[in-house]
This record gives C-alpha cells, structure tokens and sequence, in this order.
C-alpha cells in the first residue's frame, strides 16, 4: 500500500543517514520492557492500589515491582513530604531489592554504576508536584531566573533519583536529550523515565491503559491534527517552529494532517474528527473542538498543547490542557505543572520523530526534555509503542 511504502522509506532513509538500520528495532516487543519497570501506588489512596494492580496484570510486571508508598493524598507537597515519603523510601527499595549497583565511598552520596530499572509508572494518587522553599540544605541557588528556583514535578524530580543530589534549584540537564537509543541500551544508569497514569476519574486511566494495549497490535490509525500560533512576539517562535517540523514529519511518513496556520486556534465548531494525533498552542486553559460534549480522540491518541502550566492539576476535567484532552479519550499527553520556560519543556518535534521510529512513549518523552528536576509530566503509559505495528509491517515488505 502507498501509506506502508511512504512510511518504509521514510525509516530507511533516516536509518540510513543515522547508520542504525539494524537499531532501528532497538525498542522492539522482544526486550523485556515489563522487567525493567516498576509501578508506583499510594497506600492512602483506594483507587491508586486497583489502579497498579490492573496496570501491572496488562502489562505483565512482576508483583515485586509494584511499589507501595504512604504519601499524602494532595497533589502538591513540599519539598520535605517528597523526601521523606517518597524518594527517601524509593531509594531504599532499589537498595533492598539490588535494582541499583552502588558505589558507596562512605564520604560522599552513593555512585549509581547500574540499574535494573528504566521505566517508572506513577500511579493516580502519588503527588503530582513540589512546591517552593526558601532555603535546603546543600542547595545552591543561582541568581538568575531558572537558577533560583526549587518547585519541580514529583515525576521529574523522581528521574534523576539515583543522582541522590541534594541541588534542588535550576535544571539539571538530561543526558538523553535527543538520543537514538533505546533506554536499555542507553550509557547512563542514573536516568529513569517516569511517567504518570493519571486523570481526573480512575476509570479514565483504565481506559487509557486499556487502549494504549489495544492500540499497539495494530497501531495508531487516524488523522493529525496540528495547530500553530504564528505569533513573532515574546520569544514564541520556537514553538511554531517545532509544529512546523511535526508537519513535515507526518507528511513523510503518510500521515494526513491538517495543519491550522491561523494565529487562532482550532474553533469550537471545527469538525476534528478521527484525530490521532494533536500538536497545538498557545491558549491558557482547553478551548476549540475539544470542549463540545460530544468530542472524542480515538482510542490510542495522543494529545500535547504547548502551555506553560498545562498540568497544575490532573484532578479537574476542565482545568488547563492535559486533564480535559486525557478526559476527552487521549491515551497520552505531556505537561507542565508550573512554568518551565519555553526552551525547557518538551521539544514537540523530537517526541513526534522519536515516536514516528517506533520507540515507546516513554522514551519519546524524556528524548524531548533538555531539563530534568524541573517541571514536566508525562500523561500516558510508559511502555506504549503506537507505531509499533507500523514498524512491524515495514520489516515484512
């Protein structure tokens, strides 16, 4: 079929120019994703516990990787909850249970040299965010915007576990930034790739589990939709540039698109239907085609407006961008839970690419983010690989 055959030489010629055709697979079924992940619930939380329990049956993880932590049932905390309830604990696990290859010198914090795990499952009930704090021990704050503040996302904070650093304040650089490579293969153990399932109703994050599953053995079908802001002030050229890229992107590998180059976003009355895929901004909170009642993403979506506090909150369906596009049937999105800067948060076009290759939702995310400690979130399971199929039926022609 065309659709197949624009698609296989558009892997081919990347793979090509990349010099990884043989990797290209690296992120395949075959590699025992399911025992390099774990599954993080609060015990304080009812719907959190079923919640791990469903995940980890579909997705065949081993009951002694489904983490139990007592934590508060808020979705912000400070800085010393998430110590003392949550990274301090998790820490000891990995410990316990030799997920980690530690060097301890006794004198400084722990050199992580290996680990077992990659991907990490925040379930519904973990706290979301951090907040700010005027001082912690052994940080350095920096006089400059980024560099003097210390509020993050649980998830991303939870990334760079194993650096056991206690430099709250500012970024820290993300080794996997713009990688090819598949997390088992990738050189630094000290990354894990959070990610978050999690809604406004328990019974959304079944469903987006369940179609994330579904949706892989024939892989995602459907139109994209992209939404540019063509706006030159305030810095926002970069976003339009990377919806731009996207564009090109899916016209390559077969995908139809409709790509909205109006400074306005998609209207209300706009008939978006079959969409799969959606790139758009810059709006404060969900407008357009996805606030009519009977608006639906088709199962296996995935869905990313560009705001600088899209994900404050998952526990409202109308609040910001991710809960409401979740709500609305995305199986994915990504977020920020307070202001990352523009040049920090996701680079929308590196995740469509990496996605587009056939590596999972995880891996595409954590590709895209040059910051880590910072204030990303990830809305979607970890180990979903939409265009696997794609990739599968490739190899077959």
């Amino acid at each position: 079929m065309k659709y197949f055959g624009l698609l296989l030489l558009a892997r081919l010629a990347i793979a090509l120019c990349a010099g990884w055709v043989l990797s290209i697979n690296a992120p395949a079924a075959e590699q025992p994703l399911a025992q390099s992940t774990i599954v993080l619930y609060n015990k304080a939380v009812a719907d959190s516990v079923e919640l791990a329990k469903f995940y980890a049956e579909k997705r065949g993880i081993a009951p002694d990787h489904v983490i139990g932590l007592t934590c508060s049932t808020e979705e912000e905390i400070s800085r010393e909850e998430y110590d003392t309830t949550i990274a301090d604990p998790l820490r000891e696990i990995f410990k316990q249970r030799h997920w980690w290859t530690l060097n301890e010198s006794g004198k400084q914090s722990p050199v992580v040299t290996a680990s077992a795990i990659h991907f990490v499952a925040a379930i519904k009930g973990i706290p979301l965010k951090i907040r700010s704090i005027p001082a912690y021990p052994g940080d350095q704050p920096r006089p400059v915007p980024i560099g003097s503040r210390n509020e993050a996302s649980v998830d991303s904070e939870l990334a760079v576990l194993a650096l056991h650093s206690r430099q709250i304040s500012g970024a820290t650089q993300n080794p996997y930034f713009r990688s090819f490579r598949a997390i088992s293969d990738f050189n630094d153990p000290t990354l894990l790739l959070v990610c978050r399932l999690d809604a406004p109703a328990a019974a959304t994050v079944r469903a987006l589990i369940a179609d994330a599953i579904a949706t892989e053995k024939t892989g995602l079908w459907g139109r994209a939709y992209v939404d540019g802001a063509h706006s030159s002030g305030g810095g926002r050229e970069l976003g339009d540039q990377w919806l731009s890229e996207i564009t090109g992107q899916l016209h390559k590998a077969g995908v139809p698109v409709v790509y909205d180059e109006k400074p306005e976003i998609f209207p209300e009355g706009y008939p978006m239907t079959d969409c799969a895929l959606y790139y758009g901004w810059y709006a404060g909170r969900v407008a357009g085609p996805f606030t009519q009642p009977d608006f639906r993403f088709i199962p296996g979506a995935i869905a990313v407006h560009i705001h600088s506090s899209s994900a404050s909150t998952l526990r409202d369906p109308n609040a910001d961008w991710v809960a409401p596009l979740i709500s609305k049937g995305a199986a994915a999105s990504l977020g920020n839970v307070y202001e990352p800067y523009l040049q920090l948060t996701v680079h929308v076009d590196t995740f469509n690419d990496r996605l587009l290759l056939g590596f999972t939702f995880a891996e595409s995310a954590y590709m895209s983010i040059p910051a880590l400690s910072w204030m990303s979130v990830m809305v979607g399971d970890p180990l979903y690989r939409p265009y696997a199929a794609w990739l599968q039926i490739d190899a077959q022609n």
